[in-house]
């Protein structure tokens, strides 16, 4: 029951973008208790502002408002690591600390290595980047780091996809893995000593020293503060991680994570996704990692919870080109990989699904959508679901044959559609030729046959900016400026829904977060310009003010200075 005694908050601003087909704009917004309570114009409100004592706050009178966006698959250590190095990859990124611009060709990446190393401080660790990509940079391995960047010092590139390292002798001696004794026998197979590269689940080999160093409580808490800015800056109010126990134990790695965002300063709400690939390689079988998550579920908080959701991995990283694909497969020959085998995948799958799960596959490859959609098939046939809502996550290929399966049987996909704007030329000229690298991300078919679909950043595959997202989406536009199969954007109000309410429908929080309608959470990012004044081509520079957080709004803080790196 409502208790007319209880305070009311009215926002108005110059418009609401609803994403409620049944009223898409408003003036005014009542907020109760950190819920709305109605929507409408100043004077639809009256009987609640009649009802309640009350504020008006006319602070978005000149602003745009939607509903808080949506990231619904990142992995906050990712950028909590990632933050404490530098970039050096192609595509330039704004963190809260510096400004790293866009580095190509082999040569230039070379020099910002080396002017980075002098700047570096070999008391504080190994001297690490993110951002390293061949097909931008050149092949880099071992011996030209110790030739070309240094001998000594231990350097180690991690890979743009975050699913590769490559290590100069001294990084391997300081890792303890200089020989294949050194090396679990599980992963040696994803393992390169001579090149010192470490790729896939070839990584669990390096993380104990990684871990050692990057987890480092003051070094985490530093790169939590700038994930959890990033999160604020992109307007974003409900994100998901999408693979707790990527680095550590599920339930070690959740503690870390409530530890940093259980917290009321943080203005977003963090939803749990355990990955049965952190199982599998402790040996756990599918039960016993049912019995785990079901009592991790029992102990969610309010902003930091688990909610029934399980990640389950197909094949390899989309920025390496590990992902599996069908005929004709790559031009040079090579294949992708599988990060976990199929018949596990199948067996902690089942499990999860007649538990009544939601179920979440990391597919890139038409290959791994081919193994992810007969995986559904195999679980309908055997325990048939209503409403199951399986999820396709990245979905860098799809064919359109397997989209129109992907409708039939229900799915829902959220897609990483950075990968146009980043990859497509390069892919276009290395690897797949310029006919499929053009159709990446086929979203567009995706939303034509009514498959839900969701927008991610997968952060820092790429940034928290759900404009960005939408912007690539609507316009198809590489690095290089090239338009890329057209047929496949979106228009600005499929883009939207994307990173709101369609990506709340993939989270099954619908009912909860992604529109502004009376029941729902007040969560808002407020905009300086209107989506649909300036259009698909204007979309990624609009400036977020801030966002609003069950009803408390949280301005950006004046932006820290950022050192311009290059």
């Amino acid at each position: 029951m409502t208790d007319p005694g209880r305070p009311l908050t009215v926002f108005t601003a110059r418009r609401f973008v609803t994403m409620e087909p049944a009223r898409p704009e408003a003036t005014a917004v009542a907020v109760l208790d950190g819920r709305i309570a109605g929507v409408g114009s100043l004077d639809d409100l009256a009987p609640w502002t009649d009802a309640h004592p009350h504020t008006v706050d006319r602070t978005f009178e000149d602003k745009v408002v939607l509903p808080g966006f949506v990231d619904p698959h990142l992995h906050p250590l990712l950028p909590a690591v990632l933050t404490q190095m530098p970039f050096v990859a192609p595509d330039g990124w704004h963190l809260p600390n510096a400004t790293y611009p866009g580095v190509v060709g082999h040569g230039a990446f070379i020099a910002r290595l080396r002017v980075l190393l002098a700047g570096h401080d070999p008391a504080t660790g190994p001297f690490f980047t993110w951002g390293y990509h061949p097909l931008f940079h050149g092949e880099t391995l071992r011996p030209e780091l110790d030739a070309a960047v240094s001998a000594d010092v231990p350097v180690v590139l991690w890979h743009r996809s975050f699913h590769e390292l490559i290590a100069n002798t001294a990084a391997l001696e300081w890792m303890g893995v200089t020989s294949v004794d050194d090396v679990p026998e599980d992963v040696r197979s994803q393992v390169d000593l001579a090149g010192g590269r470490f790729y896939e689940r070839g990584l669990a080999a390096a993380f104990p020293a990684l871990a050692g160093l990057f987890f480092r409580p003051e070094r985490l808490a530093g790169g939590f503060a700038s994930f959890v800015e990033m999160v604020h800056r992109g307007g974003v109010t409900t994100v998901a991680d999408m693979g707790t126990g990527l680095y550590t134990p599920v339930a070690t790695e959740a503690e870390l994570i409530r530890q940093a965002l259980e917290r009321d300063d943080v203005p977003f709400r963090t939803v749990l996704t355990p990955i049965t690939t952190a199982y599998w390689r402790a040996g756990t079988s599918p039960e016993a990692a049912l019995a785990e998550c079901d009592a991790l579920h029992r102990r969610s908080g309010r902003r930091v919870f688990f909610d029934r959701h399980v990640k389950l991995m197909a094949d390899g990283a989309f920025f390496s080109q590990l992902m599996r694909l069908c005929e004709p497969g790559y031009i040079d020959g090579h294949e992708g990989e599988w990060i976990v085998p199929t018949d596990v995948t199948d067996g902690f799958a089942e499990t999860f699904w007649r538990a009544g799960y939601q179920l979440h596959i990391h597919c890139n490859g038409d290959e791994g959508a081919r193994y992810a959609v007969g995986l559904l098939q195999r679980l309908l046939d055997g325990h048939p679901r209503f409403d199951h809502r399986f999820s396709l996550e990245h979905l860098g290929f799809a064919t359109e044959e397997q989209n129109r399966r992907i409708a039939a049987l229900g799915a829902v996909v959220s897609g990483q559609v950075y990968y146009v704007h980043v990859l497509a030329d390069a892919y276009a000229r290395h690897g797949l030729g310029a006919d499929r690298a053009h159709q990446m991300c086929r979203f567009g078919s995706l939303v034509d046959k009514g498959v839900p679909l969701a927008l991610h950043s997968d952060c820092t595959m790429a940034p928290i900016e759900p404009l960005t997202l939408a912007w690539v989406a609507a316009t198809r536009r590489t690095m290089g400026g090239t338009e890329i199969t057209p047929t496949e954007r979106l228009t600005v109000e499929q883009a939207l829904r994307a990173v709101t309410i369609d990506a709340a429908w993939v989270l099954r929080l619908e009912d909860q977060v992604g529109s502004i309608r009376a029941g729902k959470k007040a969560d808002f990012v407020v905009l300086e310009q209107d989506p649909f004044d300036v259009g698909a081509e204007g979309l990624r520079d609009i400036p977020v003010w801030g966002t609003v957080f069950e009803g408390t709004p949280y301005p950006l803080a004046e932006e820290r200075p950022r050192t311009p790196v290059g």
